[in-house]
């Protein structure tokens, strides 16, 4: 179990307006009953998150990384409500967003928390004008009384985030992916949340607007006054814009550290393999040899640490028992048995 009081870290002066308490999510992907019976095999579970804990101070940015199939988006999802989680729960300033077996979230959370979601190509809906996806969450919630006050808010929103109220009768097949991104942000934005889930918002956008978005984001935050969680699989863009940053391995989150320590002194092996891994000026012409191995399969991750078969520090009990979060004086935490000798 990885929470905060667990690690022994100190207590934040400000309490937690976002809580993830032992949050885990499986998927059945067996195949056919008739297709198992004739193949002498059972069942098969994907265990995509396993057993995670943090939470997140008002206004704070938490940084998500990790590669690809780690169970961030997974995560992103289960924290917006979207899907229910096997096991543990979700919470927003004490309002339940996910818990296992409890159904849909809480329509004071449901509103609360709102998701920016990968694609902008896939996540607006092509047959609606953009009046009708930044509007529709305005009526939905009753924060405008009457469709004239929503196309009013509508342009306002629009405008905010860098489009034209002209715009708010276009299509998306009429706009760039960076201009789809804006809509969706606004979207996001009409409900008035206090939290956003941004699932690595700029990964498929040009670089040319990957910083526009970014610098959006951060300005929209500030001005709004919102608590982010922010996913992406790329370091640079997290240290631009996280104040903490969590990293995730085959479904758990192994570190949880403050942005500077973390890239200062990244404590899990894994954590230190990608912070070396980022190009520097200082790096150009070193030789860094890459971890051995492969990502273990989440159908049949290794016992103990799912990280030890390509640790190059992996001690006897990595391969025995999963290993408990050991904080620092700073705050923050990492999982790794190395670190309860040191």
């Amino acid at each position: 179990m990885m929470t905060a009081p667990a690690t022994g870290a100190p207590a934040p002066t400000v309490a937690p307006v976002m809580e993830v308490k032992n949050l885990s999510r499986y998927f059945d992907v067996s195949p056919t009953w008739l297709t198992r019976k004739l193949s002498g095999t059972g069942k098969q579970v994907v265990r995509a998150v396993e057993d995670v804990s943090f939470a997140i101070r008002p206004g704070e940015t938490v940084g998500l990384v990790g590669e690809s199939g780690c169970g961030k988006s997974t995560l992103a999802r289960m924290i917006a409500g979207l899907i229910e989680p096997t096991a543990g729960e979700v919470t927003f300033d004490g309002h339940t967003v996910a818990k296992a077996g409890a159904g849909g979230p809480d329509s004071r959370a449901r509103q609360s928390v709102q998701m920016i979601f990968q694609d902008p190509y896939a996540s607006l809906n092509p047959r609606w004008r953009v009046a009708e996806t930044v509007g529709d969450p305005l009526l939905a919630f009753s924060i405008v009384p009457g469709r004239r006050a929503m196309r009013d808010e509508v342009a306002r929103l629009l405008e905010a985030v860098g489009l034209s109220a002209d715009d708010a009768g276009k299509y998306p097949h009429e706009f760039s992916g960076g201009q789809r991104q804006r809509i969706a942000i606004a979207r996001a934005l009409a409900s008035r949340p206090r939290f956003l889930v941004a699932d690595e918002p700029t990964s498929a956008l040009d670089v040319s607007v990957q910083a526009q978005i970014l610098n959006l984001m951060r300005t929209l935050a500030r001005e709004h006054g919102l608590t982010m969680l922010f996913i992406s699989h790329n370091l640079a863009v997290v240290d631009h814009m996280a104040d903490r940053v969590g990293v995730m391995y085959l479904g758990r989150l192994i570190e949880l550290q403050d942005k500077a320590h973390l890239f200062a002194s990244p404590r899990h092996p894994y954590t230190r393999a990608l912070v070396e891994a980022v190009p520097t000026i200082e790096s150009i012409g070193m030789k860094r040899p890459p971890l051995s191995g492969e990502v273990p399969s989440p159908l049949d991750p290794p016992a103990g640490c799912a990280f030890h078969p390509r640790c190059p520090i992996a001690m006897p009990q990595c391969a025995r028992t999963h290993p408990p979060a050991v904080p620092f004086a700073s705050g923050g935490w990492a999982a790794c048995h190395a670190l309860e000798s040191a």
